[in-house]
């Protein structure tokens, strides 16, 4: 397969013309707003930006990203334009690393872009100044240095890099993903070392593994730089109690033993009072929470309380875990928490960006106009689709197993793999929302087209089959083991041509032996070559 060399470089007046059809298509939410969209968090990335410092599950690695791409606060369509520009740079590797035969066709990257903006959750996370895009950037990112390395030249490869280091910084449970897609891609490669495919065998493991290592050590060293706390993003702690307190471990723990030491926890004089969800705890000013002084005050407490649950009740929080993320792998709408009012972000907005607020002020989300609707209406057409999407995947395995074609198969277990693992970190860890799972579901249509196309052509077979040493079936009678798959492929070495001997007749069938000749073509061992070659100059 031809290296890909560059997945964006268009060469005509249309494919400039296409990319900016495929950025409008990517930004229309946000056009239709009057104003990029917006979530609850969004105003806690520029509180950590404006303010240089750490705020409870906020990345100040995205924070300052949006800081950088909106020219130091001055458009915030700056950021949604970038997210759109880098996820269509990705589309366009992951297409072509599939299905190379369409890396060039800006028509087809147009039309996927139009499926993938209309058909699934993709463009309200392009146009939305959020870290959640960066989730999917994650899994993409890590596929390609995984899978691809070989045929990226250095230019894309250290760009993927980087977005997939950038990716990790954004988003903790990014992170938690990445490390899991890690480890599921070393099991991979000792798959295809032990047993098949053994494609698997040239899988690359220290690009992607080195990504996520450094984005551990990047992280606290980021924070450190700018804020002077030299340490991961603050809230892990805080977002597992919320999910054991909607899962009813905290109340049961609580329960046993505040009625033996009600000075156990400072929770115990408000186990009476515990909300029942999450949301509820964390976010509501009639929360507890706000009693026992806020998050800060509450982190260390939320870490006993944590500690005490996973060792009295291993096999409850293994059951109760699964529980939630089978739940959350089959939420998918989107629009999650758009429609609703976003105290924070507005208070931020007019804290630190006084010449945005006007038109933040008067963008549809902030005024019950009808662009969050839109996505609760187009959940009838996207949920389906994220099913079927779903079920495809599943079903393209067999065949890609029948083809041998090990890259396939590869991303089909990886994205599910992905999938999967993502479900389980945000339901467990977190709780179920369906926006956790929404923001990543579109690689899944991405992905089943992208594999569909490439089994019907055929683009595995060169690539990914098992090579095979074909002989004439006399000679493989005289030479046992003829047919092995070789041990080692070395490079071939030009020899001058020279005047062989005439053959001896080897078959014991009385059949006349070639003719001399100096056309190596016309050799019965020459189908032992494992590589094509070009046919040697005709003899005068």
């Amino acid at each position: 397969m031809a290296r890909v060399r560059d997945a964006v470089g268009p060469q005509s007046p249309s494919a400039w013309l296409a990319i900016a059809g495929a950025l409008v298509l990517m930004l229309w939410p946000a056009l239709l707003n009057g104003f990029p969209i917006v979530f609850f968090d969004t105003g806690g990335y520029i509180e950590a930006a404006a303010l240089h410092r750490l705020v409870e599950g906020r990345s100040l690695a995205y924070g300052l990203f949006l800081q950088a791409t909106s020219l130091d606060w001055r458009t915030l369509w700056g950021p949604v334009v970038a997210q759109s520009a880098l996820t269509l740079w990705l589309l366009r590797l992951v297409r072509g690393g599939l299905a190379p035969s369409v890396l060039h066709r800006w028509p087809a990257t147009l039309a996927l872009v139009l499926f993938l903006s209309l058909g699934t959750g993709m463009a309200w996370y392009t146009a939305q100044l959020m870290p959640d895009l960066t989730v999917p950037w994650v899994v993409a990112t890590l596929w390609l240095l995984a899978f691809r390395w070989p045929w990226l030249p250095w230019p894309t490869r250290l760009g993927v890099g980087a977005l997939g280091l950038f990716s990790l910084l954004s988003h903790m449970s990014g992170m938690a993903l990445g490390m899991g897609l890690v480890g599921f891609l070393v099991v991979m490669k000792a798959a295809g070392s032990i047993a098949r495919p053994r494609s698997w065998r040239a899988l690359r493991l220290l690009p992607p593994a080195a990504m996520v290592a450094g984005g551990v050590l990047a992280l606290p060293l980021l924070n450190g730089a700018v804020t002077g706390e030299a340490r991961l993003t603050p809230g892990g702690p805080m977002f597992l109690f919320g999910s054991l307190l909607q899962q009813g471990h905290v109340r049961q723990l609580l329960e046993e033993r505040c009625a033996d030491d009600p000075h156990a926890y400072a929770l115990c004089r408000h186990r009476h009072h515990l909300p029942t969800t999450a949301d509820e705890f964390l976010w509501s000013e009639e929360s507890p929470l706000v009693a026992l002084g806020g998050w800060q005050a509450m982190t260390a407490e939320a870490a006993r309380v944590n500690a005490a649950i996973m060792r009295r009740y291993p096999l409850a929080l293994a059951g109760t875990s699964l529980q939630a993320g089978v739940e959350q792998f089959f939420r998918v709408q989107t629009g999650d928490g758009l429609d609703e009012y976003h105290g924070s972000t507005r208070e931020m907005v007019h804290q630190f960006l006084p010449g945005l607020e006007s038109a933040y002020l008067k963008a549809d989300q902030q005024n019950d106009g009808p662009t969050p609707g839109m996505a609760d209406l187009f959940n009838y057409l996207t949920v389906p689709l994220a099913y079927i999407a779903l079920a495809a995947l599943a079903a393209l395995i067999p065949q890609a197993v029948r083809q041998r074609d090990g890259a396939a198969l590869g991303a089909l277990l990886f994205l599910l793999a992905a999938l999967a693992g993502n479900a389980l970190i945000c339901g467990a860890l977190s709780n179920p929302h369906d926006r956790y799972q929404n923001r990543l579901v579109w690689l899944a249509p991405l992905f089943a087209l992208a594999v569909n196309s490439r089994l019907r052509a055929g683009a595995g077979v060169e690539e990914d089959a098992e090579p095979t040493v074909r002989v004439p079936a006399l000679v493989a009678l005289a030479l046992p083991g003829a047919n092995a798959p070789p041990r080692r492929r070395w490079p071939r070495i030009a020899r001058p041509r020279t005047a062989r001997p005439r053959p001896l007749d080897v078959t014991g069938l009385g059949r006349a032996a070639a003719p001399p000749t100096d056309d190596l073509t016309a050799s019965p061992l020459a189908a032992l070559t494992l590589a094509p070659e070009q046919p040697p100059a005709s003899q005068p």
